[in-house]
Order: C-alpha cells, then sequence, then structure tokens
C-alpha cells in the first residue's frame, strides 16, 4: 500500500448479549488477546468483521423472511439506505462473530424452538474451523436444519473508525438477550477471557483502570445503564430500545506535539477539526 492510499473501510458487526439474573441486567464483555493488532488488550463485546459468506445466497438462505425490519433503519455514512443483502450480512456476521468467540449460537429451528444445549454442546468443536473458514457456519446451520434468529437482533449504534487510523472498520452494535440455555465459554484465537457483570461494574471497572475498553464500549455501557436507570427490567428494556435512533458516530483523532485528543461528532470543534467526519443529529449529547 502506497502512503497516500486509503485505507479499507471494513464492514463489521458487533453483538450486546445480555441476560437478567437476580434481577440484575448483565452484559457479556470479553477480553481480546493482548496480541492483537486490533483492539489488543481490550475489553468489548464480541464482533468482527463481515465474511464474504455472510451475504452470499446461502447464507440469505438461513434468514427468515420476516427478518428484515431493521434494514428499514440501517442508513450508509452518507444517509442512504444499506441495501438488503449488506444489513442481513452484517446481522449474519453478528451471530456468526458471537458463537465463534463465545459459544453462544443464535439460531433456532423453523418452528421456533430454540437450538437444544446437546446439539449446542456437540457443535462447540466446530468453532475454531468456521473461525478459519467462515462459510462453515452456513454449512452447520443447514446440517442441523437451523435459521438465524435475527427479528431478535436490536439495532443499537453504528460506530466507523477515525479516518486516520490504520485499520478502519463500519460497525454495527446490535443488542439481544442471550437463550438462557446457553453456556458462554472463551474461544482460542480472539477471547482471552470473560465476564457477565453490569454495566455499572463494569464502568467502575474501566474507571479504576481494572477493565481497559475503547470509547465505543465506554459509550454503550453508558448508554446500557441509562437504559436500566429507566425500565428497570431487561424485557422493558428490549421493546423501548427496539426502535431507538441510530446515528453514525465517526470520531476524528486530532494530534499535536503535545498531546492527541478524541473529538466526538457532539463536541465543538467537531467541524472544524481535520478529518473524515458524519452528521450526528440525534438529540441527545454525548458523555464522553
Amino acid at each position: 500500500m502506497s502512503p497516500s492510499a486509503p485505507v479499507v473501510i471494513r464492514p463489521a458487526a458487533t453483538v450486546i448479549l445480555l441476560r437478567e439474573k437476580h434481577a440484575v441486567i448483565e452484559a457479556l464483555m470479553t477480553l481480546r488477546h493482548s496480541n492483537l493488532a486490533f483492539m489488543g488488550g481490550q475489553w468489548v463485546f464480541p464482533g468482527g468483521a463481515v465474511a464474504p459468506s455472510d451475504t452470499s445466497d446461502a447464507a440469505l438462505a438461513l434468514v427468515s423472511q420476516h427478518d428484515t425490519f431493521t434494514c428499514k433503519r440501517m442508513r450508509t455514512l452518507q444517509g442512504q439506505p444499506l441495501p438488503l443483502n449488506e444489513c442481513l450480512g452484517l446481522a449474519i456476521a453478528a451471530c456468526r462473530e458471537t458463537f465463534e468467540e463465545t459459544g453462544v449460537l443464535l439460531a433456532s429451528h423453523a418452528n421456533g424452538r430454540p437450538c437444544e444445549p446437546a446439539a449446542l454442546s456437540r457443535l462447540q468443536s466446530q468453532r475454531t474451523q468456521i473461525t478459519q473458514q467462515p462459510t462453515l457456519f452456513l454449512e452447520m446451520l443447514a446440517e442441523e436444519q437451523l435459521q438465524l434468529d435475527l427479528q431478535r437482533l436490536i439495532y443499537w449504534a453504528h460506530w466507523i473508525t477515525p479516518s486516520n487510523s490504520s485499520r478502519r472498520f463500519d460497525t454495527r452494535f446490535f443488542a439481544i438477550a442471550a437463550p438462557d440455555s446457553h453456556e458462554v465459554s472463551a474461544d482460542a484465537g480472539e477471547t482471552a477471557e470473560y465476564r457477565w457483570q453490569s454495566p455499572a461494574a463494569s464502568l467502575d471497572a474501566a474507571r479504576q483502570g481494572a477493565m481497559p475498553m475503547p470509547p465505543p464500549t465506554l459509550r454503550t455501557l453508558r448508554e446500557l445503564q441509562e437504559s436500566i436507570s429507566r425500565h428497570r427490567t431487561l424485557d422493558a428494556l428490549l421493546r423501548a430500545e427496539a426502535s431507538r435512533p441510530v446515528a453514525p458516530i465517526l470520531p476524528k483523532i486530532v494530534r499535536d506535539n503535545e498531546r492527541t485528543a478524541v473529538v466526538m461528532p457532539w463536541d465543538e470543534g467537531y467541524a472544524q477539526a481535520p478529518g473524515e467526519g458524519a452528521a450526528y443529529d440525534i438529540g441527545n449529547r454525548g458523555t464522553d
């Protein structure tokens, strides 16, 4: 790559797995291995880049014909409607990456019956192979006669890596209640550790330096905590957030001789800061 060549922006998806235990709403946090080039040593939600197979005809065949409602609200950075195959590909990638990194399978049979724990336990051995060859995820689902359960995914946020980054991702965040019968287990490749804990506990750990987190994760946890305070239960939270407004968030990185600053779309001076930007038109202001 020549010095002047733009960095390719890769579409990606992240899943906020939620559960309610003893009247406490918790989110699954995963620690990326410290040797990873992107966000190594950071606590994040499971996720990753979209693979070509995620937008293939074989992948779309494993999606219920009703799983298109979220796509009506998804837009490109320029505000254009996101093509259907790209929208569904993001959701499929979200499910695949969740299975690879945590072992949780967001799929069910055609009659709505979730994947049984015994079958899920048997499928765990395929996670490493799927990481290396994503098309195997589709083959596994077809063999088990499972359909991806995309209707329950809630479109939560849209983050784009700053334009002067060496690696760039256009990432959609989705939230979903984790299946009760599915146990989490860290993979051997990207996830070093995982924790189920409340957003408040994760934010406290981040403030104390015990859990390093990137800005998108911190902001999402703050949004979750605010939603929990308003709605109290997980069912109420998911119902209320099903149509939440989502605007693209494209931070700018400003460097000078003395410091490096992250400028967010709601910060004063964002429009004047160098680098690619995005319009941010949601009424609430950020708390980062």
